[in-house]
C-alpha cells in the first residue's frame, strides 16, 4: 500500500511540474516570441519606429514583459535604444496569459549629445568692376545643427608692396649751444611703415663733411608726414655751414599690405544648406585690391544639444528582454 502511495505521488509531481529530456522542472515556463516587426518611418513628419507582434508561448502568466528595440544608421551606427511593455490606455502594465497576442511599438527617440555648429567656405574669388571691388563666394552649414547666426570675414590686400619715404624739407638751425637739422618727411609709398630711417650729414663751408646723425619715425600712414631733429654729435658746432638729409632705410610690416576687411553674415542657416555671400571692398581705391582672403569669424546656434533625426534611421533589430511569470493553476 505505502508503495502505491509513493507511485501515485511521483505521477502528481510529474503531471503538475512536466518533464523534459533534460529533466524534471517544477516551475512555469517563461517565454516571449517575436512573431514579426518592421520599421516604420514618416519622413514628412520626422518620425520612425519599430511595430511588432509577440506572443506568449509560455505556460506562465507574463506579469512583466518587454521588448527591446535597436535603431541604426545606414553605417551600422547605433542611434537610439528602445523598450516597450504591454500596457493599457491608463499606463498600467498588463499581463499577458500564455498564447496571448501582444501588439507593439516602440518610438524612436535619440540620445542628446553635444552639437556641433559649423561653417565651411567651399569657394571664393575677386570680382573687379568699374566703380568696385567685391569678394564672392558660397558657404555651407556643415554643422549638425541649425545656424541662428553667421558671419564671414574677407580680407583685401594690394599687391606688392612699394615703400618710399619723400624728404620734404631739411634745414640747419644754430643757437647758442648746438647745432641742429630739423625737417619733414612724409610717407609717399602705398604701405605704411613701421619704422623709417633719415641720415643727416653736417658740412664745413668747404663742403667737408664733419659728421653725420640720424633719426627715426615709426607706424607712418601712407601719406602721412612726421617732423624729425637730428642734433650735431661732434663737440664744435660752429663750424658747421649745412647739412643734407638723406633717406637711410624703410621697413614695412607684410601683413600691411592690408588695405581693408569686411563682413558678411547670414541668419537662420539650415544644417546641408549653402549660402551665397558678397564681401564689397569698404573703401575708394578699390583698383588696388589684387588679392583676397576669407575666414569664418562667428558661428551661432541656439541648439546646445543634437538629436539625431528619424530620417537618419535605416534599419532596426527587436529582442525579448526581462520576462517575469507567475504560476497558471488549472
Amino acid at each position: 500500500m505505502n508503495k502505491i502511495r509513493f507511485l501515485l505521488l511521483i505521477f502528481l509531481i510529474i503531471s503538475i511540474g512536466g518533464c523534459t529530456p533534460k529533466g524534471c522542472s517544477f516551475l512555469p515556463k517563461t517565454s516571449l516570441t517575436i512573431v514579426q516587426y518592421h520599421l516604420e518611418k514618416s519622413v514628412e513628419e520626422g518620425e520612425a519606429q519599430i511595430e511588432g507582434v509577440a506572443r506568449n508561448d509560455g505556460s506562465a502568466k507574463l506579469e512583466y514583459a518587454e521588448v527591446i528595440g535597436k535603431f541604426y544608421n545606414q553605417d551600422g551606427t547605433l542611434l537610439a535604444t528602445g523598450v516597450a511593455k504591454p500596457i493599457d490606455e491608463e499606463g498600467k502594465l498588463c499581463p499577458l496569459d500564455p498564447g496571448q497576442i501582444w501588439e507593439f511599438t516602440i518610438s524612436y527617440s535619440s540620445a542628446a549629445r553635444e552639437a556641433h555648429p559649423s561653417l565651411t567656405i567651399l569657394s571664393y574669388h575677386l570680382e573687379k568692376g568699374s566703380s568696385e571691388a567685391k569678394i564672392v563666394g558660397q558657404a555651407q552649414n556643415d554643422g549638425d545643427v541649425m545656424l541662428s547666426f553667421a558671419q564671414i570675414t574677407g580680407n583685401f590686400y594690394q599687391g606688392e608692396a612699394h615703400p618710399s619715404l619723400a624728404i620734404l624739407s631739411c634745414n640747419l638751425e644754430i643757437d647758442g649751444s648746438s647745432a641742429k637739422a630739423v625737417g619733414k618727411v612724409q610717407n609717399d609709398g602705398d604701405v605704411m611703415l613701421s619704422l623709417a630711417q633719415i641720415e643727416v650729414t653736417f658740412y664745413d663751408v668747404a663742403d667737408s663733411e664733419l659728421a653725420t646723425g640720424t633719426a627715426s619715425v615709426v607706424d607712418l600712414e601712407v601719406g602721412g608726414t612726421r617732423e624729425y631733429t637730428v642734433f650735431y654729435p661732434g663737440s664744435y658746432y660752429g663750424e658747421v655751414d649745412h647739412v643734407i638729409a638723406e633717406v637711410f632705410s624703410t621697413t614695412y610690416d607684410e601683413e600691411e599690405t592690408l588695405l581693408a576687411s569686411s563682413t558678411a553674415s547670414t541668419t537662420d542657416l539650415e544644417v546641408g544648406e549653402t549660402w551665397d555671400f558678397s564681401i564689397l571692398y569698404p573703401k575708394e581705391n578699390y583698383e588696388k585690391v589684387e588679392h583676397v582672403t576669407v575666414e569664418v569669424t562667428t558661428v551661432d546656434s541656439p541648439e546646445e544639444k543634437y538629436y539625431e533625426p528619424a530620417e537618419q534611421v535605416h534599419h532596426v533589430t527587436v529582442k525579448v528582454g526581462t520576462l517575469k511569470g507567475s504560476t497558471v493553476m488549472p
